[in-house]
């Protein structure tokens, strides 16, 4: 799936602007795997807001997005792996961001859309989230 791009920061939507239905109607639901906690969505409104409201809980946030032109993609398969190679995640976005909770330490992720992977390696340090975008070239 392709969406165009969203609004800008300045314009993101937050859970105060949206009536407790649409909150309800668009929360998702964190996942845990092998001990990782991760949620992953971003499109319509409702998402959007979840998203920027739990944002805190998560230190290693992923954008997935086509350039050139910013038009974000779902269904992308990532693999995150620790320093040593072993494989810590192993899930498929189900929208543009994906949100994950790990460990202080080194990773590597990888991600693949439409026979492209992408590979980036990251640091999580105590306090700070990590911001990652992956851009797939059309």
């Amino acid at each position: 799936m392709v969406w165009a791009a969203g609004p800008t920061a300045s314009e993101e939507p937050t859970i105060k602007s949206l009536t407790p239905a649409e909150v309800a109607s668009g929360a998702l639901t964190p996942q845990v795997q092998g001990g990782v906690h991760f949620v992953s969505g971003g499109f319509g409104v409702e998402e959007r807001a979840w998203l920027a409201a739990h944002a805190r809980e998560f230190n290693t946030h992923l954008t997935f997005a086509v350039v050139p032109g910013g038009e974000f993609v779902a269904d992308v398969p990532v693999r995150i792996s620790d320093a040593k190679g072993a494989l810590i995640l192993e899930a498929t976005s189900d929208g543009p961001q994906m949100f994950v909770q790990l460990p202080v330490g080194k990773y590597q992720v990888e991600a693949t859309h439409d026979g492209q992977a992408i590979k980036r390696s990251f640091t999580v340090a105590n306090a700070r989230s990590v911001q990652i975008t992956i851009g797939f070239k059309k």
